[in-house]
C-alpha cells in the first residue's frame, strides 16, 4: 500500500514538472527561425540544447520582451559570455534582439536581417533549438549573432549597451 501511494506521488511529481518545462515551437516548419520567433514565447522560451543536453535559462534563453513594455513581440536572446557561463548578470552575458515589428524602437528593427548571409568565418557554438543553431563570428560577434535553420539565416543585432524598462 505504502509503494503504491508513493508511485502516485512520485508519477504526479513527474507529471508536474513535465507541464512546467520549455517548450519547442509548434508549426508546419517548426525549425525556420521565423516559425520560432515571430510569436517568441514568455520566458524563459523554449528548451535549447548544446551537444545534445538541456542548457539551463541562465546559460541562453530567448523570450519575448516584457509585456509592461509593449515589447512582446520582440525576441531577446541572452547567452552566458564567455560561452557556456552564467548569464545572471549583465557583465556576462550578451544579449541580441529580434524585433521586426519595430516595438523596442527602430535600432534593432533596422539591424536585423532577416535574409542574411552566414560569414565564411562564423563558427556553430554548439547551441541548438531543433535544426536552429547558433553561430557567431569572429569578425562581428560584438555586433550580432546568427541563428542558422535549414530553411534560411537571420543575423539579430547585439544590444550593446544594455536596455531595459520600466
Amino acid at each position: 500500500m505504502l509503494r503504491s501511494a508513493l508511485a502516485v506521488v512520485v508519477l504526479a511529481v513527474m507529471v508536474a514538472i513535465a507541464a512546467c518545462t520549455r517548450s519547442q515551437p509548434q508549426g508546419p516548419n517548426p525549425f525556420s527561425v521565423g516559425v520560432a520567433f515571430d510569436n517568441p514565447p514568455a520566458y524563459p522560451g523554449y528548451q535549447w540544447t548544446q551537444h545534445g543536453q538541456a542548457v539551463p535559462a541562465a546559460e541562453l534563453e530567448a523570450s519575448a520582451g516584457p509585456s509592461h513594455c509593449d515589447w512582446q513581440s520582440a525576441t531577446i536572446l541572452t547567452i552566458g559570455w564567455p560561452l557556456g557561463t552564467s548569464a545572471q548578470n549583465a557583465g556576462h552575458s550578451r544579449t541580441y534582439i529580434r524585433d521586426p515589428k519595430g516595438a523596442m524602437g527602430g535600432t534593432y528593427q533596422r539591424r536585423l536581417v532577416k535574409d542574411a548571409q552566414l560569414p565564411a568565418t562564423a563558427k556553430a557554438t554548439g547551441y541548438k533549438l531543433g535544426s536552429i543553431e547558433v553561430y557567431l563570428s569572429p569578425a562581428d560577434q560584438d555586433e550580432a549573432v546568427y541563428l542558422v535553420a535549414p530553411s534560411g539565416t537571420e543575423r539579430w543585432p547585439r544590444a550593446d549597451p544594455m536596455f531595459g524598462c520600466m
